[in-house]
């Protein structure tokens, strides 16, 4: 009876970082073999090893050793020799070379959107500049509320795999940076807010630590609202500028309910449907109108359509 160590690694891992099971496995064989030439292939035969490319594996089940999958999986073989297994013909023993870290499959998103974007990529994206693609962002972050409304979980994981392709677009497009600057960039930040946790900052001042962070990063900004973005919805635009100046410490002077109107948290949406109906039959655009008030009331003149301090903006 042969015996068959059926050795498995991670193309996306460097071929030569196999683990110490799987190099004994090798040096210890009388044969090893594959079917096609590969990475973990050419890493073995570096090491000293000969490895034997074959197109029909029977010869290989009958004398045994090791066997280095193909990156396909080799599908058809691993289906033959789970019937000689059954049926008492081999032995087999299944050995981890290298396997995927968490997030490994985002290194094949990188290679796909770096392909559509070669020169015999896709001539769609090849066209596409950050401007075009910009509404495509929008749109899909509300497709993923829109998942998550709908509490579809198979749904949520297909529009996040949407939104997640965006960023990778964009960098892959830019000149000056590429996605590891992107993600190095953000890896810093998530450290340098999160000293509870990459530190010994008390957890219960976390608020503190993140605004003290930001306002280290953007000493610059002498706006409670500076950085919130002019692109966003009015009401979300609102109720971002009034926890700015909350968290500033500057309450914002703001109008108040009419006397004796109170309400439950349940009836915030009817309240916001009543005064939208209010201001359509007052003949007034509801979301023009919220902006124009937010923006007088918090200086919003004084930024730019980025939400950084500029120059006053006719409006």
């Amino acid at each position: 009876m042969s015996t068959i160590t059926w050795l498995l690694t991670s193309p996306r891992i460097p071929a030569g970082l196999l683990t110490v099971e799987a190099w004994d496995a090798l040096h210890e064989a009388e044969a090893v073999a594959a079917f096609f030439e590969s990475p973990a292939v050419e890493a073995v035969r570096d090491a000293g090893i000969d490895v034997e490319l074959v197109e029909d594996a029977a010869e290989f089940i009958e004398t045994g050793g090791v066997w280095i999958v193909g990156e396909d999986g080799d599908e058809e073989l691993r289906e033959a020799l789970a019937e000689f297994v059954a049926g008492g013909e081999i032995e087999l023993e299944v050995v981890y070379g290298s396997w995927d870290p968490p997030g490994a499959r985002l290194l094949d998103l990188v290679e796909a959107v770096a392909r559509l974007h070669a020169e015999d990529g896709c001539p769609w994206h090849r066209e596409q500049t950050h401007r075009t693609l910009g509404p495509y962002l929008l749109e899909e972050s509300y497709e993923v509320l829109d998942a998550i409304g709908r509490d579809d979980a198979d749904e949520l994981r297909e529009e996040l795999g949407d939104l997640l392709f965006q960023p990778l677009l964009h960098a892959s497009l830019a000149e000056d940076f590429d996605i590891d600057d992107v993600a190095g960039d953000l890896v810093e930040k998530i450290v340098r807010r999160h000293p509870h946790v990459w530190g010994d900052a008390d957890p219960d001042d976390l608020y503190q630590h993140w605004n003290e962070a930001k306002a280290a990063e953007k000493p610059h900004r002498d706006h409670p609202a500076d950085g919130v973005s002019r692109q966003l919805p009015s009401l979300s635009l609102a109720a971002k500028v009034i926890e700015r100046f909350h968290d500033q410490g500057e309450p914002l002077d703001l109008p108040e309910l009419p006397a004796g109107v109170k309400f439950e948290a349940d009836e915030v949406g009817d309240f916001l449907l009543a005064a939208v109906a209010a201001a359509r039959n007052a003949g007034v655009d509801p979301e023009l109108a919220l902006r124009r008030a937010v923006t007088e009331r918090a200086g919003l003149d004084r930024l730019d359509p980025q939400g950084h301090v500029a120059e006053a903006i006719e409006y």
